[in-house]
């Protein structure tokens, strides 16, 4: 095990914030248009906000009926994609003015959205009830895909796998589902789950949310993040865990690793799972990853007889 680092990370000079918002922010997403580079705030607010970063300005984005918890960028198609508990998904186009033309689309789902991941055109939304719905952003009339978790209790993380073939599921019961987009038996055959974060104590279990899951982008390895502040990775296709980072001061919140895989953020804070750490404190820690943690370790077989 590693320590993690002790002091949360900040930027260096951090100066004054390029702009606020009155909501507690849930997620961020950047992305890069012709001309700036945009950061879209998903808060516990109706409100979508853009900041951009040359400027230092907002712009309003629009609106849902209650708080937007997600937010994802295409870059197939330029367009945000946000994700509400008013029970919609919404596409915008960010390149578009700002108001009401921005909207590109508004497609219902059957419960609060909690989830979401993109890799290529496809669009993996979970909500409430377990409900998981797969899209194909060329195409948003109809989910090619309308499945039920695998897992017994409420989702709380979806993450596609990079390769495209698949996604994670996480559950507040500490399990992650591993699945595939192909419906064909043999591809179905492949799927499985496994218990994530547990600790016995006097002969009982004690079960840990899973907040979050990264895919390291090199290796196909993935980190999870739990409510009881560890993070764990993970070799999905030999079925191997291959890491435990020592213990951060709260639950995780998010995790994502670096483009070049390098580096990994960790956002340690109160989830609300336990009431009594309602007063910890919110940091951001930047991790460097070393090879080992995160390469998958190559397969032993037995000596020939």
């Amino acid at each position: 095990q590693t320590e993690a680092p002790s002091p949360p990370w900040m930027p260096p000079s951090l100066g004054t914030p390029a702009h606020a918002v009155s909501s507690p922010i849930l997620l961020l997403v950047g992305f890069q248009t012709c001309a700036s580079l945009i950061t879209t705030i998903a808060c516990l607010s109706p409100l979508g906000t853009g900041c951009d970063f040359n400027t230092g300005t907002g712009d309003f984005l629009g609106e849902h009926d209650a708080p937007a918890c997600c937010v994802e960028y295409s870059h197939a198609t330029g367009q945000l994609i946000t994700g509400s508990w008013d029970k919609t998904l919404k596409c915008w186009d960010p390149r578009s003015v700002s108001g009401q033309k921005c909207l590109v689309g508004t497609y219902s789902q059957p419960e609060r959205v909690v989830s979401m991941s993109l890799v290529g055109h496809r669009l993996v939304i979970a909500t409430a009830e377990r409900h998981i719905n797969v899209y194909d952003l060329r195409n948003m009339l109809q989910p090619e895909q309308k499945r039920q978790s695998s897992l017994k209790y409420e989702t709380s993380c979806v993450c596609c796998y990079p390769n495209g073939t698949g996604y994670a599921l996480s559950s507040v019961e500490g399990r992650v589902a591993m699945e595939f987009f192909e419906m064909t038996e043999v591809a179905q055959a492949n799927k499985y789950a496994f218990k994530c974060q547990r600790k016995a104590d006097a002969g009982e279990d004690t079960v840990y949310a899973i907040n979050a899951i990264s895919f390291h982008p090199i290796y196909g390895t993935f980190a999870t993040g739990s409510s009881c502040g560890y993070v764990n990775v993970w070799d999905g296709d030999n079925k191997k865990h291959l890491y435990q980072y020592s213990r951060y001061p709260a639950s995780i919140a998010a995790l994502s690793f670096s483009r070049d895989g390098h580096l990994l953020a960790v956002a340690s804070s109160c989830t609300f799972e336990d009431f009594s750490d309602m007063n910890g404190s919110d940091s951001i820690f930047v991790c460097s990853i070393n090879e080992a943690e995160v390469k998958p370790k190559p397969k032993r077989y037995a000596n020939p007889v």
